[in-house]
């Protein structure tokens, strides 16, 4: 199977018309800020998730032209799309299950992530995934950008949880970190680290203490934090009001009482929740107040 019948198969997931953007960038142009929206919990394999996202991408205007990962934990490759596509055609010895921590991406230059456009990156081991725009693209493009892949993303599949948040180029604000924050209320990011991640055990020099979010979240109605943009998972929208977490309603009866923001059905099961930015506050102090967050003190 050649890279052109590869691309051939990529656009079976997304029918759109390409659309014209101007998605080229010079580095002083870059703000090396970037609206992200990490997911949870999603499964899939790396080469799946690649056609797809390339798909996307492609289909709204935003082509994807280099890929960066771990290879097999031994050693960091960056390459063209093309030439990677064209290396696992031609070598089917080359360990395509082996293939960590995920980026494909544009940019100005393959070596610094500072100077990418936007991209995505998927984690198989860990079953995460963050996009990622730098924000010299108009927001309002983005983000319906971000509602049409989560569409297809989870079309057919599922994921635990997701949020939308900005913040510098590469931060790693996903994997949480004691010390990046977005000063969120209560927020401590060293808490969900270690939730999603394990901890590093420096004996044996690996993380321990972390397989699947099935074993280390079996309350699947928790979230990292409350964010402008949250993705829902079936256990959000079905909370059992028994708990008493919102009175006696579920939580999209909660949100619309209180005009806490609205939600949509974006997949299969799972819906985007968007909250206004005046009341984001309220909402964090009150998950908080309920035990409902996971990166806090």
């Amino acid at each position: 199977m050649g890279y052109d019948t590869i691309i051939g198969k990529v656009f079976l997931f997304c029918t759109l018309p390409v659309l014209e953007v101007d998605y080229m960038r010079r580095e002083n142009e870059l703000t090396k800020q970037s609206l992200d929206f990490a997911v949870n919990g999603y499964k899939n394999s790396v080469l799946d998730w690649l056609a797809l996202t390339v798909d996307c991408f492609a289909a709204h205007g935003f082509p994807l032209k280099s890929v960066s990962y771990d290879l097999n934990h031994n050693k960091f490759e960056r390459k063209s799309l093309k030439t990677f596509y064209k290396k696992i055609d031609e070598d089917s010895s080359y360990p395509t299950d082996k293939l960590y921590s995920f980026h494909v991406f544009s940019g100005v230059t393959q070596k610094y992530p500072d100077t990418w456009y936007y991209g995505c990156w998927y984690s198989e081991q860990w079953q995460d995934l963050t996009l990622f725009f730098d924000t010299s693209f108009p927001e309002e493009n983005v983000l319906a950008f971000y509602r049409s892949y989560l569409q297809t993303l989870l079309k057919d599949n599922a994921a635990w949880t997701g949020y939308l948040y900005n913040f510098r180029c590469n931060s790693g604000y996903a994997g949480g970190f004691k010390h990046i924050t977005l000063n969120h209320y209560k927020e401590n990011g060293d808490n969900w680290g270690k939730a999603i991640r394990g901890v590093y055990n420096h004996t044996k020099g690996v993380v321990v203490g972390r397989s699947t979010y099935e074993e280390i979240l079996p309350d699947k109605s928790k979230y990292r934090h409350i964010y402008k943009q949250n993705l829902l998972s079936k256990a959000h929208m079905e909370e059992n009001f028994n708990r008493g977490l919102f009175g006696k309603l579920t939580l999209p009866e909660w949100i619309e009482k209180n005009s806490y923001g609205t939600i949509e059905k974006i997949g299969m099961e799972n819906w985007l929740w968007t909250i206004p930015e005046e009341k984001l506050h309220d909402v964090q102090v009150h998950f908080y107040n309920k035990g409902l967050l996971i990166g806090v003190e």
